[in-house]
């Protein structure tokens, strides 16, 4: 047998030394939570660039197998890249949780343009992550409420209802024979959150490859905030008590009673709500029960934010359940967004001057808001940012029906989020109203939502001795009910 050259040693010895470093790395920085979760900041880094490295293996793989296969057979070849690429991504999501799986939650659900493969995996992110353990559900229990769940509660199912990236949801029964939800936060995802928060260089690259046109800090720094608040479970108790109040006695929006003695900051006991997940319902309910859903949650978005200031800005399917009457309850408080009054009011008069079609009036906004990046204002064109902005308002430009269709949300978004932004700027505020608004669009799409919006919408844009409201004066209000107060 001939003895290899020096020269291919030295080659060989450079991809050996790779892998045995990264095997080394990986051992080291091991360190999980009794929950399963790496804590430590180079763990978390480390495992990423791991779990990048091989979907990039994978990648070349499929392009060296398609130039042996038969064109006949590439689509087949595909379709089972796809598949596992996108079961390694919700392992790899599922199993960090923390920030990055946040991030999959949402592009599981706003992103029309990703393949079926990847959607279908990714939106078991919702509710279907990787559970802890019930041993390790006693001891954070116990931890939190001083006694163990047997104690506190008459009845205490093990085996959880759901799981998503900050806890796990138990049914239990109080010894009044309430049935209720219990959240218990994953030990050590506070320290996941931290070192994936401190990681801010990763962040930025994340958030810059996903919207490489943007400028990434505000939507960073946005992330930052609204996931340090979702850690501590006495914030989205008192959030959730909020909503109670504000929609207290509407016929169709639900909001489950929170139990404060047997909450903590890593303990939320709700009541229990009995209703059909989101794909259960878009599967089965009538038409007629799914419009009055739309209706519903279209209705408490927009007096949550335009009447109240507020909302709770984790809008993807996970967080409703629907009822067979077409009532929708609303679950999970922790990312909720305060808006600015003054931020709100800004915007009512922007949205108003497009909505009458004063342009000039529009552009001057647009730049007060900061919406034009300061010192670009003479690089941007009047007519162009009027063009740019239709793609917001193309739902209420007419006193018609207009339907949400997944091409429309696809098209929405690489406008909105295309070259085009590079002029533009995202304040920190709009970064929660994109999110609330492309993802209210694409529920809106899978419900197959269609209405006359602009008849519904003008009461949150104008005061109701305008003009335009008092043409709309025989039927300005929504087909659930009025609305909670009228425009100040």
């Amino acid at each position: 047998m001939p003895l290899l050259p020096p020269w291919l040693w030295i080659l060989l010895a450079i991809p050996a030394s790779f892998l045995v470093l990264y095997f080394l790395l990986v051992a080291i920085t091991s360190r999980r939570s009794s929950a399963g979760i790496v804590t430590s900041r180079l763990g978390r880094t480390v495992r990423l660039w791991g779990d990048g490295i091989h979907m990039i293996m994978r990648y070349l793989g499929r392009h060296l197998r398609r130039l042996f296969t038969s064109k006949a057979k590439r689509a087949a070849l595909d379709q089972r890249y796809h598949e596992a690429t996108a079961k390694a991504a919700l392992e790899t999501m599922g199993n960090m949780k923390g920030a990055l799986m946040k991030l999959g939650q949402i592009v599981s659900f706003m992103d029309e343009s990703l393949p079926e493969a990847y959607q279908e995996q990714l939106k078991k992110l919702q509710t279907q992550a990787p559970p802890m353990d019930y041993e390790t559900v006693v001891h954070v229990i116990k931890d939190e409420l001083g006694k163990e769940p047997e104690l506190l509660f008459l009845r205490f199912d093990e085996k959880p209802l759901a799981s998503a990236s900050i806890g796990q949801v138990h049914r239990a029964t109080l010894h009044d024979g309430t049935e209720v939800a219990v959240k218990i936060q994953y030990p050590g995802v506070d320290s996941a959150i931290a070192a994936d928060l401190d990681n801010y260089g990763l962040l930025m690259g994340i958030a810059g490859a996903v919207t490489p046109t943007l400028d990434a800090r505000p939507i960073v720094d946005e992330l930052r905030a609204r996931l340090l608040e979702e850690l501590d479970y006495t914030i989205e108790a008192r959030n959730q008590q909020r909503f109670i109040e504000l929609f207290a006695g509407h016929p169709d929006i639900v909001v489950p009673r929170v139990f404060p003695k047997l909450s903590s900051k890593r303990v939320l006991t709700s009541e229990f709500i009995t209703g059909m997940g989101f794909y259960d319902f878009v599967a089965k309910a009538t038409p007629e029960v799914r419009r009055k859903s739309v209706l519903t949650i279209r209705e408490f978005v927009f007096d949550s934010i335009w009447f109240h200031n507020l909302f709770n800005g984790d809008p993807h399917p996970g967080n409703y359940l629907f009822m067979p009457d077409g009532r929708v309850a609303f679950l999970d408080f922790g990312c909720v967004k305060h808006f600015d009054p003054q931020f709100i009011a800004d915007f009512q008069v922007l949205n108003r001057a497009y909505l009458t079609g004063d342009r000039d009036a529009y552009f001057k906004k647009a730049c007060e808001m900061k919406f034009v990046k300061a010192g670009h204002e003479h690089k941007v064109d009047r007519d162009w940012l009027w063009d740019y902005a239709r793609w917001f308002y193309l739902p209420i430009l007419e006193d018609a029906e207009f339907e949400f269709t997944p091409a429309y949300c696809k098209q929405a978004l690489s406008v909105i989020f295309g070259e085009n932004m590079r002029l533009l700027n995202m304040p920190p505020e709009y970064v929660m109203l994109n999110r609330i608004t492309f993802g209210l669009n694409s529920i809106m799409s899978r419900l197959g939502a269609k209405e006359n919006w602009r008849k519904l919408s003008m009461q949150y844009y104008f005061p109701k001795d305008h003009p335009i409201m008092l043409a709309y004066a025989a039927g300005a209000t929504s087909a659930t009910g009025p609305t909670t107060r009228p425009v100040v």
